[in-house]
Formats: structure tokens, C-alpha cells, sequence
């Protein structure tokens, strides 16, 4: 997978970023990541990801791949997690752009969107 890197950024100010990244300046002067997410607060980060999908995450950026993907049910084997839980949270990780769903016949596969995740507080 492409190296590709989420960065959460809790308190900054979105408004100068976007104010930035659409300024007069060349692309090659603004400092800031592709690929963020913008948070008020921990309890906001903890709201939309929670330790357990914070676990879940981690596990399917180190073990999950297009080329060798586990089923949701392997996961939660792995994860020692009720396969229903593992289901509800990779649904909500995919709200969020974090993982994708690929099916092939009957099982669902889950691969991650980002190869790791910075977490910036300002």
C-alpha cells in the first residue's frame, strides 16, 4: 500500500489553514498535510474514535492489506471481540474515510484507507 497518512489536528484553527491553502501563495510554501481532519476537542476525538476503534485501526493498518485481507470475523477472533462490535465499528470507521468495504462472494473485507495517522494538538 502507498504511504499515505491521516493527520487529526485537535484546536487548530481551520478557517487560517483553509484562508492559506487558498491564498495567493505557491502550493510548494503552505506547511500544511494533504490529508487532515479537523477536531475541537478530545472529547470529540474520543467520541468518533474511541480506544477500541483506535485498537481496531491500528490492528487493520498493520495486519490488513487489498492483497492478503482477513474477514471481520478473523478480525474479531484476532482482536478477542464480538464479531458484531468489529462490524459496528469498522461501519463507522467508514463514515469517516478511514477504512474501505470490499466483498468478494460472501465475506466483507475491510482495508484501511491510511498507512498511519498523526495526531496533532494545537
Amino acid at each position: 500500500m502507498k504511504r499515505k497518512i491521516l493527520t487529526i489536528t485537535i484546536g487548530a484553527d481551520m478557517d487560517s489553514d483553509f484562508n492559506e491553502l487558498f491564498s495567493d501563495k505557491p502550493f510548494s510554501e503552505i506547511k500544511q498535510a494533504k490529508n487532515m481532519l479537523y477536531l475541537e476537542s478530545y472529547a470529540q476525538l474520543n467520541k468518533l474514535l474511541s480506544p477500541k476503534r483506535m485498537d481496531l485501526l491500528k490492528y487493520l493498518m498493520e495486519h490488513q492489506s487489498a492483497e492478503k485481507p482477513q474477514s471481520i470475523g478473523q478480525i474479531a477472533k484476532e482482536l478477542n471481540r464480538h464479531q458484531e462490535a468489529i462490524s459496528r465499528d469498522i461501519n463507522q470507521l467508514k463514515k469517516l474515510g478511514l477504512v474501505a468495504l470490499k466483498r468478494f462472494k460472501q465475506t466483507i473485507y475491510a482495508i484501511p484507507e491510511y498507512s498511519s495517522i498523526n495526531i496533532k494538538v494545537c
